[in-house]
């Protein structure tokens, strides 16, 4: 990736800011790009794509959405939680256990689309390991 195309803790902030907590490091973000850009890469994502004469960054988008995939599971709404009310401790939780990694938030479906379409196949050589 070009530093024009590169993915910042900055561009993750703009696109996903209100999932993205106050609290959240730049040095968390960037580790998270950086894993999120392995993780592409070693599904096959090309770096561009041709599409009727554009040329589009599949890489950098795909970097963009599992890096924002990673955030939500490692955040509230990735523990299933979908509403708090603080006075009176209140959590209500979705059932997520039939959902599949991927498709356990809009940004790992949006992943999966460009896997399906430019990556390496048709299923992601991601595994979760119960623990």
């Amino acid at each position: 990736m070009n530093t024009a195309d590169e993915v910042t803790p900055d561009v993750l902030r703009t696109i996903g800011d209100s999932l993205i907590s106050k609290k959240m490091s730049d040095e968390t973000l960037t580790a998270l790009i950086d894993q999120a850009t392995l993780i592409a890469e070693s599904d096959g994502m090309p770096e561009q794509v041709k599409v009727r004469d554009k040329t589009i960054p599949v890489l950098r988008m795909a970097t963009i959405d599992m890096a924002l995939h990673l955030v939500t599971v490692i955040g509230k709404s990735g523990q299933g939680v979908l509403s708090e009310k603080v006075d009176v401790l209140e959590r209500h939780y979705a059932d997520v256990s039939d959902r599949g990694w991927l498709n356990s938030s809009k940004w790992g479906q949006l992943y999966m689309w460009l896997y399906r379409r430019y990556g390496g196949g048709s299923t992601p050589r991601l595994a979760v390991i119960p623990h």
